[in-house]
């Protein structure tokens, strides 16, 4: 989860369109607790015993991020730490229902041919996948940090045609007589912004599905059923362009999850972010479960109910990653925000995906071996 300033001014420039009300700290906050009501750490919409699987496809989830999608190899964000089966098993055993994971495939080519995926990754990830599979866990996996795709103008066809060869090769790598359509989803690209512009993502969208869909029907379209896929927004992923996500008419409710990635306010969120230009100046922003603070959360998710109430739509809403970076973020806080965030789209019948496991998002302790009290009990409530 790597975040620039430009994304940071995309998620401004639709707050200020919005109305909103920054949350900056102030001498009265920093002696403030929490306001949020205590219903929002209930299972107010009875997920608990379905892990929201009766209400979605895809239930709670979270993010097995900074492995994969980290530049050369997969313990390199995690301290050398990489993904056990054990882990699958608590995060099942904790009440959630699916997992997304972020894949940096672009990395991992062969020298002599970028369009080619090296096997010994597809097949570390293909174990990783097996392993959530017989955790009884549903699975995502993406094409994540593609940055030569985003930032590498003069060579963005030759970008493009690669981002369709891997999706050939993972189609044919994991067909549905293997990983059906209700195990494993699949993302065609996680957070298309720069040289991936609107007009280029929804040409990408049609080109994606029909490969998909059409040229590898043998092995993803066919009398066993339809791969399922996550279709984002471009401008980084958030709800703000879905006005302009144009779909082509192969998908529909069925066959396809719209995903947005939700961090808003990005000064509490990345508070402190060493990755993000300015984030030293925020740390110490509060988000209390004001009113206010509340409101400002509802305009983004409302607007996304009213795109979706179109007739033609109809689709399943996931909040393909929200959380709240751990490293300055007072745990109270975090608490409420995340607590805030899973209820309101469990109201909405949004699937959800934390960000993410056990980095520094992370809602599991990998050296101490236990969940992080101050999310657990945000994101699995008590029935």
């Amino acid at each position: 989860m790597i975040l620039s300033k430009a994304k940071r001014i995309g998620w401004l420039i639709f707050g200020l369109l919005l109305g909103a009300v920054g949350c900056g700290s102030s001498s009265n906050q920093e002696q403030q607790e929490p306001v949020l009501g205590e219903q929002y750490y209930r299972d107010l919409y009875h997920w608990n015993a379905s892990k929201g699987l009766n209400h979605s496809f895809l239930g709670r989830g979270i993010n097995i991020g900074n492995f994969f999608e980290s530049p050369n190899y997969e313990g390199e964000w995690n301290g050398d730490l990489t993904i056990q089966a054990s882990d699958f098993k608590n995060i099942s055993e904790a009440g959630f229902a699916s997992v997304r994971i972020p894949v940096r495939w672009s990395a991992h080519t062969y020298t002599d041919n970028p369009y080619i995926i090296e096997d010994s990754f597809i097949d570390r990830v293909q174990e990783v996948v097996d392993q959530a599979i017989q955790a009884n866990l549903k699975v995502i996996i993406n094409t994540h940090h593609f940055n030569e795709l985003f930032y590498d103008d003069v060579n963005f066809d030759f970008h493009r045609v690669r981002l369709l060869a891997f999706w050939g090769q993972l189609a044919k790598h994991f067909p549905l007589d293997r990983y059906s359509e209700n195990q494993l989803v699949f993302e065609f690209l996680n957070e298309p912004h720069d040289n991936v512009t609107v007009a280029r993502w929804n040409d990408l969208v049609t080109d994606l599905t029909n490969l998909l869909w059409d040229t590898h029907a043998n092995t993803q379209n066919s009398v066993l059923g339809q791969r399922k896929v996550m279709i984002g927004t471009a401008d980084w992923g958030g709800p703000f362009k879905l006005p302009e996500l144009e779909l082509p008419n192969s998908v529909n409710a069925d066959n396809t999850i719209i995903t947005i990635h939700f961090y808003e306010p990005f000064e509490f969120t990345h508070q402190g972010a060493e990755w993000t230009d300015g984030a030293q100046a925020w740390i110490g922003t509060r988000w209390l479960g004001t009113e206010k603070d509340q409101q400002r959360l509802f305009e983004y998710l409302d607007a996304v109910i009213r795109w979706n109430s179109n007739p033609a739509r109809g689709f399943e809403i996931n909040i393909g990653e929200f959380g709240v970076y751990s490293k300055h973020a007072r745990a109270e806080d975090q608490r409420a925000w995340t607590a805030f965030i899973a209820r309101e789209a469990e109201k909405r019948n949004f699937s959800w995906h934390y960000w993410e496991y056990s980095s520094g998002f992370g809602a599991y302790d990998p050296y101490k071996e236990q969940w992080r009290d101050a999310l657990i009990t945000s994101l699995i409530p008590q029935s």
